[in-house]
């Protein structure tokens, strides 16, 4: 992200006085960080104003009425700011997961055609909300489930037909929600898990007794062992025992589970159980004391505080220590013991000792402590990097600015019970991240490189900066932002032109992504990047001219172009030299091309600046529309454009693109469509209508248009 607060596609909306209104605008992420930090602030004054109020309560003979109303006033204020600010810092943070899910179509369909696969491929519940944390974080775990899905769990045709299934496989990704809880799943409609071959593959490798008789759910537990497969000899796409490890730790990371569900010969269903982030971290805590030290502990991971005879407590051969809760026996720890080495200072008199009962994924222990303090909303403050204590995921400001630490019950458990600690063990300190929005990451091992000619033969070449935008530069980078985002739509559409492949309307949307696409690289100065965007764009121009039938070769095409851009987007970005050379994509390419499905010679027209307007009728509606609307601008501009490196037909297009965010266009000379043809000389005459007065129209041109576009000089007319 960066600090310009204007964004390409953002709409506008008008306000009360009838001028435009941003409807969303970038946020800095240093700015974020602020604002989170004040929400954190603004939680521990709200606490410590209601522990005032507490205290007050008690003395109330020594304050005053109005001393103790305007306290309560200020407990009830502070309360519901911070809560509404919680809330509304979390909702900034949501996104739906849709953009996750639809980055593995493609993955879906390059492993279907390397593996011989028929699939039909499903995504359901794209629009649950989610943080951006967790969007980001589940692409990885995804991905290892999906490629397991298609080449362990789905059969080939021949087999799925041999046992009477349909020789179309199924795959249901899913996503929603419950409670707090969001749950996705990755279900497919193949051979399930063979029970039997885990067991034994489990043997081989020294994982369990030879013979040893295992559940279905510890084989489930097994197939998530680092290192463990089904697959004897690895392939490109799964079998080297590194998938369901990364998949259960980084579930994990992010406080959820995996759940299995598996029939032989059915098919299995991978869900993960993932708890609603926050965007502060803020728990409800118990608060304690032991010795001298407070800690919280998370209400979630409390079962029971209370307090036992020490005759209730049992020792075994001197040492262990254990009590009986509701007929369970539980071990019994000293808390500061387990954190510090050094016990509780133990205390001859009292007959009772205080005891929480604390459990996690990992088990259920009894601690002993000094002291319950009181329930209280905390903010959770992570360690500083490179610190790390055992047992402890942050500190928290308790109440008269007192310092206490808040307990991992994940890790305390694991240290109570001698196990070993996992790095990726569910750490809340670590459970929420903000990153830099960044381009879609390719699933597959070894992504493809873009591919285009030059102009000089058809040779590869390297995208390396012409005159114009350098990569890094601060108006390069907006433009490859703007390139990010359009990728994101394309990809959409090419798959929706899969399941309409005569939709003209759906084929014009491709073009102009493509097209805008090309410009966007023209500008920042990678030409033959551009150049190769021209050649899929002639393909689609036999398309929109009907001499070109879509199928599945050409959206194959579609989609491996979109995948070379991604790629070489993210090169380029990266400030690594980027080289044209997917041979069989280029050679695809000239299979399918033809001349320019418009003659250059038979085009020539007359100087923009003499040529009428040329309404369709709708254009004439609009017209007479708009200037009739109150508050509604009506304009004529005339733009000479410079000699440039790049067209002068790339350089219309885009002007009027950013045009379009602040007007409605009705019409231009040449017209929207010739210029896509590249019928475009040295000027163009547009006609738009906007909210927008002249002299911020004419700021608008210079500053933008003029600026970043190639315009020479411009006139704008007022007509209304």
């Amino acid at each position: 992200m960066n600090g310009d607060p204007k964004r390409v596609g953002d709409k506008e909306k008008p306000d009360a006085k009838g001028a435009p209104e941003l409807d969303r605008m970038q946020v800095k992420i240093s700015h974020l960080d602020t604002l989170l930090g004040l929400t954190g602030e603004i939680i521990i004054a709200a606490s410590n104003i209601s522990i005032l109020q507490r205290h007050l309560t008690g003395k109330a003979a020594e304050v005053d009425k109005e001393t103790m109303d305007m306290v309560k006033l200020a407990t009830l204020s502070t309360s519901r700011i911070s809560s509404d600010l919680h809330h509304l810092v979390m909702d900034i943070r949501m996104v739906p997961i849709k953009e996750t899910f639809l980055r593995f179509r493609r993955l879906v369909r390059d492993i279907a055609k390397k593996r011989g696969r028929q699939v039909n491929f499903e995504i359901v519940g794209e629009d649950t909300l989610v943080d951006k944390t967790v969007a980001e974080r589940l692409y990885e775990p995804l991905a290892h489930q999906i490629r397991n899905a298609m080449d362990h769990g789905l059969e080939d045709p021949l087999e799925r037909q041999h046992v009477g299934k349909d020789p179309t496989g199924k795959l249901i990704l899913s996503a929603h929600k419950k409670e707090e809880f969001t749950y996705v799943s990755v279900e497919d409609d193949g051979r399930g898990l063979d029970f039997g071959l885990i067991r034994e593959i489990a043997g081989e490798k020294g994982l369990i007794p030879p013979g040893a008789a295992l559940s279905p759910d510890e084989c489930k537990n097994l197939i998530m062992t680092p290192g463990f497969s089904t697959t004897r000899v690895a392939t490109e796409i799964s079998g080297r025992g590194v998938g369901m490890d990364v998949v259960k730790s980084t579930i994990e990371s992010l406080g959820g589970e995996v759940v299995i569900e598996s029939a032989p010969g059915k098919g299995s269903t991978f869900t993960y159980k993932i708890p609603q982030l926050s965007a502060v971290n803020i728990t409800d805590a118990v608060i304690i004391r032991a010795g001298s030290g407070f800690f919280a502990i998370p209400v979630g991971n409390v079962v029971a505080t209370h307090s036992i005879r020490k005759s209730e407590i049992n020792t075994t051969m001197g040492r262990s220590e254990s009590i009986l809760y509701l007929d369970s026996i539980l071990p019994l720890h000293d808390l500061l013991g387990l954190l510090s080495g050094t016990p509780l200072p133990e205390e001859r008199q009292a007959e009772s000792v205080s005891i929480v009962i604390i459990e996690a994924k990992n088990g259920r222990i009894a601690c002993k402590v000094s002291e319950f303090i009181r329930p209280q909303k905390l903010v959770l403050i992570p360690l500083p990097e490179g610190f790390k204590a055992n047992g402890i995921s942050g500190t928290t400001i308790l109440g008269g600015s007192q310092l206490g630490m808040i307990i991992d019950p994940f890790q305390l458990i694991a240290m109570a019970c001698g196990t070993s600690l996992d790095a990726n063990a569910y750490n809340p300190a670590n459970s929420v991240e903000v990153e830099v929005e960044r381009p879609a990451r390719e699933a597959e091992s070894d992504p493809a490189p873009a591919a285009g000619p030059d102009r000089q033969g058809g040779k590869p070449a390297p995208a390396t900066a012409k005159p114009g935008l350098e990569a890094g530069d601060g108006l390069a980078e907006q433009f490859f932002v703007e390139i990010h985002d359009i990728l994101k739509e394309l990809n959409e559409d090419i798959f929706q032109l899969e399941k309409e492949p005569g939709s003209l309307p759906r084929i014009n949307t491709i073009f102009r992504h493509f097209h805008s696409i090309k410009g966007n690289f023209m500008m920042t100065g990678f030409a033959n990047v551009g150049a190769f965007v021209h050649e899929v764009e002639s393909v689609l121009d036999r398309i929109r001219e009907k001499t070109l039938e879509v199928d599945q070769g050409i959206v194959d095409l579609l989609l491996d172009a979109a995948k070379s851009l991604e790629t070489g987007l993210a090169e380029i970005r990266a400030g690594r030299s980027y080289e044209i050379n997917d041979g069989e994509l280029l050679a695809t390419l000239r299979s399918h091309r033809q001349h320019e499905a418009v003659s250059r010679e038979g085009d020539e027209e007359g100087d923009a600046a003499d040529l009428p307007f040329n309404f369709s009728s709708l254009g004439n509606l609009v017209f007479h529309a708009k200037m009739k609307t109150p508050g509604v601008y009506v304009f004529q501009s005339l733009l000479r454009l410079l000699p440039s490196f790049q067209e002068s037909s790339l350089s219309a297009y885009l002007i009027i693109r950013r045009l379009t965010e602040v007007a409605d266009l009705i019409d231009s000379v040449p017209s929207l469509e010739r210029i896509e043809k590249g019928v475009v000389k040295d000027k163009i005459k547009i006609m738009f209508a906007s909210r927008l007065p002249l002299d911020d129209i004419n700021r608008f041109f210079k500053n933008q248009l003029q600026r970043h576009y190639f315009v020479g000089s411009f006139e704008n007319m007022l007509m209304k």
